[in-house]
């Protein structure tokens, strides 16, 4: 049997660079079985679908205000410096497959702090239908790909440079999802200070006042850069997110 050897398809270049970048941080995991039960009533309620994944941004970005600390975008170096931002940005991850290749492409909802959650589902839905083309709001990303693998890396070191616009580009925090497999629990790479996973649901036993119930559960990963947070801070900011998705009913 003869190797084919090819050239990187244009649309891992992104995802290529961008872990260039991950490497950057220190990646600390946590994780947390959160109890859907809660969410599983809102959806039923809500007037139009919400993904568990618009729960999850509107969670942490409520859990965040209270921590200005996680809010902090660090650009290292030999004199490191943090910048904190009131606004929250959340990244989301998409699967797409461009050209006949699957890819994972990102988009941000910005200013999660000032949206309900229909809104918050608004904005991951555009990115959720669109393509990856010239017109929509994949725009950007596409054009990149067109580009040398040098100039992409040079252009996205260029646009990451601001604190600011690192943020409003890559998120205050980022949410990645395979609650469409079959698979347990995933603990992604960021290159901002914090990015969750969100896992399959699937009925498991859960223990109520002492008594064994059967609830819709799924396993929710926190990775923070360890450069800007300690784990106690991150341990409670879990624990946050997850109260908050296991009372959205009493909210």
């Amino acid at each position: 049997m003869s190797a084919v050897t090819a050239s990187l398809p244009a649309v891992r270049k992104g995802t290529y660079v961008f872990l260039e970048d991950a490497r950057r941080t220190s990646h600390v995991y946590l994780m947390a079985e959160v109890d859907a039960s809660a969410l599983k009533a809102a959806r039923a309620r809500a007037a139009s679908p919400v993904s568990y994944v618009s729960y999850v941004v509107k969670a942490t970005a409520d859990v965040l205000a209270d921590y200005p600390d996680a809010r902090a975008v660090i650009l290292g170096g030999r004199s490191p410096k943090l910048t904190t931002q009131a606004a929250v940005h959340a990244k989301v991850l998409f699967d797409k497959t461009v050209d006949g290749q699957r890819c994972v492409v990102s988009g941000v909802v910005h200013d999660v702090q000032d949206l309900d959650v229909p809104a918050v589902q608004a904005a991951v839905d555009v990115y959720k239908t669109a393509d990856v083309d010239d017109r929509g709001p994949f725009a950007n990303a596409k054009r990149l790909q067109r580009l040398p693998l040098p100039a992409f890396r040079a252009v996205y070191r260029t646009m990451m440079r601001n604190p600011v616009r690192r943020a409003a580009l890559q998120g205050t925090f980022a949410v990645t999802s395979i609650g469409h497999a079959r698979v347990g629990a995933i603990l992604p790479l960021i290159t901002g200070t914090l990015g969750l996973g969100v896992g399959h649901i699937a009925d498991a036993p859960v223990v109520r006042e002492g008594a064994l119930a059967v609830a819709p559960v799924f396993t929710l990963s926190l990775v923070f850069d360890h450069r800007v947070l300690d784990g106690a801070m991150a341990a409670e900011i879990l624990a946050g997110i997850k109260n908050r998705l296991e009372t959205w009913e009493l909210a």
